[in-house]
């Protein structure tokens, strides 16, 4: 039996985020953000491992491992609880801000509570529990790098490091009490456009256009919602040196995402060959790159994340409920390489946005529910009822 069903202390849930949202930690920054979760969890005498990605992702830092031992005995492997420390741009410099309600950033950037949020209330969860006991389950924390840019921190990850078998990914968007149990797969498409150059006003007939040709491709495929399960975006484009030079070569950089691999690879095929007819119609050539970024996952309801996360939410008076995600996040990797993880909502709003706002109740409820979390599953062989 759990001793409270209480959390973490108001206050000590906020000092930590405010002393992390200040931290500069954008994608391949994180060093400060890294060092301080390493000092923290030393403080309380747990076990902290780096992986090597850094070398791979440019990062400062690599992936952390945080081992926190059970309360009582348990032969159970330990629960994990992730979330990433890098953070869009613009973040440095922050100046966090109490509103009374919410949490603001008072400087021309983003709060950064995605994914600070998820770290404190980790972090404060943590400190809470081994101050309190009481039989609570063994923990992992995984703290990743580099995941805004496409999950890179944890595709590198050293799954050898990992002894959990599954666990709970804080990094959702919307109301504390969402569970995304399903995430679509995605492609990255890169398509280079290479014309002829000419004088624009002299000889414009010898060249070859490739920005119109790069036009006349992004023209003939639908962007945005395409379906219930599947979205498309083109979302860089680049080329020309001058208005009176015929634009020798343009570059143009997509996305996919889909619930279905069907449906992806049916919008793969219908990009590329609607931007090789552009490239036959202006008489340029066409290189295509194509990278799988993620791929599709979903979670059974009575999975074990699924089941013991719901639980928790209810017991801290949150009402449960599954939902499907159209974003990527460390859950999708992880998932794929073999350990069931399920996404928890912590209560951000705007995110990736200078108006991204945490509302305290929120983040209390994201501590008090991994806090309940850890003791529910040191019984992870009872009944399910």
């Amino acid at each position: 039996m759990s001793p409270a069903m209480d959390g973490p202390a108001e206050d000590r849930l906020f000092e930590i985020f405010f002393d992390l949202v200040r931290l500069c930690s954008e994608s391949g920054s994180e060093g400060e953000v890294c060092a301080y979760i390493r000092e923290f969890c030393t403080g309380l005498g747990f076990a902290v491992h780096e992986d090597a990605a850094a070398a791979a992702t440019g990062s400062p830092c690599g992936n952390l491992v945080v081992r926190v031992p059970a309360g009582a005995f348990s032969p159970l492997p330990p629960l994990i609880l992730c979330a990433h420390m890098d953070t869009v741009k613009p973040s440095v410099h922050v100046i966090p801000f109490d509103l009374g309600d919410r949490f603001v950033s008072m400087s021309d950037t983003v709060l950064g509570a995605d994914c600070k949020a998820g770290i404190a209330s980790i972090l404060a969860a943590v400190e809470y529990l081994v101050g309190v006991g009481g039989t609570f389950r063994a923990l992992e924390l995984l703290f990743t790098v580099q995941e805004e840019p496409g999950l890179i921190g944890v595709s590198n990850l050293d799954i050898s490091l990992l002894d959990g078998k599954w666990g709970v990914v804080l990094d959702g968007s919307g109301p504390v009490g969402g569970i995304i149990n399903e995430a679509p797969g995605q492609e990255k498409l890169k398509f280079t456009v290479q014309g002829r150059a000419a004088h624009a006003g002299v000889e414009p007939e010898k060249g070859a256009n490739a920005i119109v040709c790069a036009a006349r491709g992004i023209a003939a495929v639908p962007s945005g919602r395409l379906d219930g399960t599947t979205t498309s975006n083109i979302g860089l484009i680049s080329g020309g040196i001058a208005v009176n030079v015929v634009a020798e070569s343009a570059l143009v950089e997509a996305e996919i995402r889909s619930m279905s691999e069907e449906r992806l690879e049916a919008e793969r095929r219908r990009m590329i060959a609607s931007f090789e007819r552009a490239a036959e119609e202006t008489g340029c050539e066409l290189s295509v790159d194509v990278s799988r970024s993620f791929d599709h996952f979903k979670l059974d309801a009575a999975s074990l994340p699924v089941y013991f996360l719901g639980r928790a939410l209810k017991e801290c008076g949150f009402e449960p409920a599954l939902a499907s995600s159209g974003g990527g996040s460390d859950a999708n990797v992880l998932n794929l390489r073999g350990v069931p993880m399920a996404v928890m909502n912590i209560g951000l709003a705007d995110a990736h946005t200078k108006e991204e706002y945490m509302r305290k109740d929120q983040i209390e409820g994201v501590a008090r529910t991994v806090t309940r979390l850890a003791y529910l599953s040191a019984d992870e062989g009872e009944k399910k009822s």
